[in-house]
């Protein structure tokens, strides 16, 4: 009688649903998902401070034409321009995390095809994994995060006099409904961002069980990104640069130029990133060989083999380093052209000024043994120029002051004409202005002065010195009599300081110490600085991110490399110069960048070919890119760990 052999029970598999898959990924990988959530959570909390800011500027009514409505407009102008850059580095940061966390899990999508799941169904679980996680993060972001920051950000506003005080936050209904839509709309982003990666993850079949899956994440050549790198350089970049060099600009707008060209070489550079970060490889593995003569050959052999991976890790120390190094550096050199400027022109022994809602007045009491030369603060709108489509004139900055009053404490450096006839009927311009509004000397010019009254006046006077001063200089009694409230913008003394009665909110500085401490528009100020400090968070969240995920890629190698007889500090340093040498080559790309964009700005200033550069900034950036890419490196290769930790760990 033949003998049956018991029949096996079907192996049972368990039903795999969004939620678990998730699950099982957080508990398993919790670091995968922190770059991720991270990156949402905190587009939530910035955005919805910008959105709460807007709504709160937008529900009061100010008088129309009142310094309180241009307060307002420039807030919200600033708000709107910090929410776009926001939603645009979202996408890219959230984006390329997405893409390298799905890398990662393509393994774990080659298992579950083996076992029987469509592509259209792994795509649904990636895309809920993504939709999930990105809901969440920004659900904690917004309602934690958000409220805290805009009232944080309405007091920095309030304290530099760019929002009036009386403008508040929406009440708390509002507030919650604009989080959710913040919400809604960064998880939004999310998933749009990580589409190609969603699709990606359905292309995988069964047989990627048998390739290593320790491949290294990178950016990769194709002719469609050459392509569009050129054309970004030939279309953006190329034609910005003979613009800086025009004649007709004022050096502001020569200020603004620079960091414009920088938004684009630098975008365009990360583009072409594949192409431009290998060659500039070798110098660095030369340095690293010379250093450190086993460690060092290591490391420069792993940034070698592995071009991918190195410009991964150096195009967020590019984007990082390069827009802080170019914008800030652009104020920094017009500040340093301006002090400059302050020190040669004034000739008085002291300048006093007033602190903001501080008033000085315009027509001070004697003095017993000094002079006081007080300028009327007023402004002048020029007829508008006679171009087509062109916009409605703005009105410009001027000084009410006799010339004969105003040459003995300031020198402006005369142009052409006489500063000493500025009298009654007469006025001087800057040369920057003169040459915007195509006059020549002894011209006569409908002027609208600040009470709205049109008088027709005669050019006098041209002087060049107008970066630190005001453009136009119109006489006292034209000033006063057409200025409401009118008050004093400066005061120029002539002897010693100590002969001005000083009161509170005044500054009485000496001459040297007035042009040390002269700086531009606080609110020129404050903007850079935000918009920096945003392109910089995420370029540094991406550049954590990337060097997480790179090292998780690499548990084979540096097992072997282990049991060959590196020791842990040498395995160590071997994870540090790969890391924090890719992040150098992005640093040194920046700061020819930033050399590039910024000399035609400092020789049109007349400061030579090397600009100015904020060093607290850029060095405090400098730091966070070492940091964020040396401890995320570090705390993920374990370089400490003994050799037998090593090999355990390559089953993970």
């Amino acid at each position: 009688m033949p003998v049956v052999s018991p029949t096996l029970p079907p192996l049972a598999i368990p039903r795999l649903t969004p939620t678990r898959l998730l699950w099982a990924e957080i508990r398993a990988h919790p670091g995968r998902i922190i770059g991720v959530a991270a990156a949402c959570c905190a587009t939530a909390a910035s955005t919805g401070a910008c959105l709460l800011l807007l709504l709160g500027a937008g529900l009061t009514d100010h008088p129309a034409n009142s310094p309180e409505a241009a307060a307002a407009q420039s807030a919200q102008d600033i708000m709107a321009l910090l929410m776009s850059l926001l939603l645009m580095c979202a996408v890219l940061v959230i984006g390329s995390t997405v893409s390298l966390w799905t890398g990662q899990r393509l393994h774990q999508f080659a298992v579950l095809r083996a076992l029987g799941t469509t592509a259209a169904r792994l795509r649904r679980m990636v895309a809920a994994d993504v939709a999930r996680l990105a809901l969440t993060s920004a659900a904690v972001g917004a309602a934690a995060g958000a409220p805290p920051l805009a009232a944080l950000g309405r007091r920095l506003l309030i304290e530099q006099k760019m929002w009036p005080a009386a403008t508040v936050l929406p009440p708390t209904g509002q507030m919650w409904v604009a989080c959710a839509a913040v919400c809604l709309a960064t998880g939004g982003v999310g998933v749009l961002a990580a589409l190609l990666s969603v699709w990606a993850a359905g292309r995988v079949n069964a047989i990627d069980l048998l390739k290593d899956h320790e491949s290294a994440p990178g950016l990769r050549r194709s002719r469609a990104r050459l392509v569009t790198g050129l054309s970004m350089a030939l279309m953006f970049c190329v034609p910005l640069l003979p613009v800086m060099a025009l004649p007709g600009l004022s050096a502001k707008e020569r200020a603004g130029i620079a960091p414009g060209l920088a938004l684009f070489v630098i975008p365009t550079l990360a583009v072409l990133a594949p192409w431009i970060i290998p060659p500039l490889t070798r110098p660095l593995c030369a340095v690293l060989r010379a250093l450190d003569r086993r460690v060092g050959t290591i490391a420069a052999a792993g940034l070698r083999a592995t071009p991918g991976r190195t410009t991964a890790l150096a195009v967020p120390a590019l984007l990082a380093v390069g827009i802080t190094a170019c914008m800030l550096g652009a104020g920094a050199t017009l500040g340093r052209a301006t002090q400059q400027e302050v020190s040669s022109a004034i000739r008085a022994d002291t300048v006093i000024s007033a602190e903001p809602g501080t008033r000085l007045p315009a027509s001070p009491g004697p003095l017993s043994a000094a002079t006081a030369t007080p300028v009327i603060a007023t402004k002048v709108t020029v007829p508008k120029p006679a171009r087509k489509h062109s916009s409605a004139p703005k009105p410009v900055r001027a000084w009410g002051v006799d010339g004969r009053v105003l040459t003995r404490v300031l020198d402006l450096a005369e142009h052409e004409g006489d500063l000493t006839k500025v009298t009654e009927g007469t006025f001087a311009a800057g040369a920057t202005l003169a040459d915007e509004a195509k006059w020549k000397l002894g011209q006569s010019v409908d002027l609208t002065l600040a009470d709205g009254t049109t008088q027709r006046s005669t050019l006098v006077a041209i002087y060049s010195r107008d970066l630190a001063f005001p453009r136009m200089i119109l006489p006292r009694a034209t000033a006063l009599a057409h200025t409401a409230s009118a008050t004093a913008d400066r005061i120029f003394l002539t002897g010693p300081s100590s002969a001005w009665p000083a009161a509170k909110g005044q500054i009485v500085a000496s001459r040297e110490d007035y042009a040390r401490t002269f700086t531009r528009s606080p609110a020129d100020e404050l903007a850079t600085r935000l918009i920096v400090a945003v392109i910089a968070a995420y370029a540094l969240l991406a550049a954590a991110n990337t060097s997480a995920l790179a090292q998780r890629d690499r548990v084979a190698q540096r097992a072997h490399l282990r049991a060959l007889g590196l020791s842990r500090f040498q395995m160590l340093r071997c994870v540090l110069y790969e890391a924090l040498g890719a992040g150098a080559i992005g640093a040194v790309l920046s700061g020819l960048v930033a050399v590039v964009c910024l000399a035609p700005l400092s020789m049109t200033l007349g400061l030579g070919p090397l600009p100015a550069f904020d060093i607290p900034w850029t060095a405090g950036v400098l730091a966070g890119t070492a940091a964020a890419l040396g401890a995320p490196a570090v705390m993920t290769a374990h370089p400490l760990l003994a050799v037998q930790r090593q090999f355990a760990r390559r089953g993970q």
